[in-house]
């Protein structure tokens, strides 16, 4: 009767944090780059029943096994590109393709986002929206008109005199295994290890995505899918605690044929 108790509690755990998962998705549908996350369950370890009065198995001598319930092992991001938007700031870049931006962080460390809301600092320099710099940097120099950036990565400045001045090509980065850079919040991943070695290349060269300016990647989650998923995670849940509650009453019901 306790195994029961404990089984139905551990599914209506593991429902609880898809559920969780769930809704942390919806929430990041209007989110610019935000990717996704996916619950994997398994089933708990197998234990075997006691001898006497136990069902019958095909092998002689074999015991029964009995199962201890279900968790949550991993929560995946699926990092499949969302749809492509035109916003016409000559600041905002998309990325159609493979590919991260790598970000300057204040402490000096490095991170990674597909969340091309750029702008220009005081200084000139392109950064995101917490203000950190575009790395390899780039700099808009003064008296320059308009910011030109082509889908290999080149960017250029249009001066006041109508000539145009090269200020660098912006790098794009990949990994063999995205799913193992940790989420920082605020669309940043940082390298963990886990990732695998990082890959450097130009926009539209050797499996990289290219830049597009004047457009931004949208969320690449879908509404329909996850409240699919809610809706069966509520039922799910629904269901393990109508099994807790008949526990319960049957265990009640055994504790008063003692009295």
């Amino acid at each position: 009767m306790i195994r029961s108790l404990k089984n139905s509690a551990s599914g209506i755990n593991a429902q609880q944090a898809r559920i969780d998962n769930t809704s942390n998705n919806i929430a990041g549908a209007n989110v610019d780059a935000f990717k996704s996350q996916r619950s994997s369950f398994a089933d708990l370890v197998y234990a075997k029943l006691a001898e006497g009065g136990r069902p019958v198995v095909a092998r002689p001598g074999e015991k029964p096994l009995y199962g201890s319930g279900a968790r949550m092992v991993a929560n995946n991001r699926d990092f499949e590109q969302g749809p492509i938007r035109q916003t016409d700031k000559k600041t905002d870049l998309a990325i159609d393709g493979k590919g991260f931006f790598k970000i300057e962080m204040p402490d000096g460390s490095t991170a990674y986002s597909r969340n091309g809301n750029f702008s220009l600092d005081a200084g000139g320099k392109i950064v995101n929206d917490q203000g950190c710099t575009l790395y390899p940097e780039i700099t808009l120099p003064g008296g320059s008109h308009e910011m030109i950036i082509e889908s290999n990565g080149s960017v250029k400045a249009k001066m006041e005199d109508g000539s145009v001045s090269d200020l660098g090509t912006i790098t794009l980065y990949k990994f063999v295994n995205p799913n193992g850079l940790k989420s920082l919040g605020n669309n940043l991943y940082a390298a963990t290890g886990a990732e695998g070695p990082e890959e450097e290349g130009t926009p539209g060269k050797e499996g990289f995505g290219v830049v597009i300016q004047g457009a931004l990647e949208s969320s690449n989650v879908d509404l329909a899918v996850e409240m699919t998923d809610l809706l069966e995670s509520q039922r799910i849940y629904q269901l393990n605690a109508r099994a807790l509650r008949t526990s319960d009453e049957m265990w009640g019901m055994a504790n008063n044929l003692r009295k």
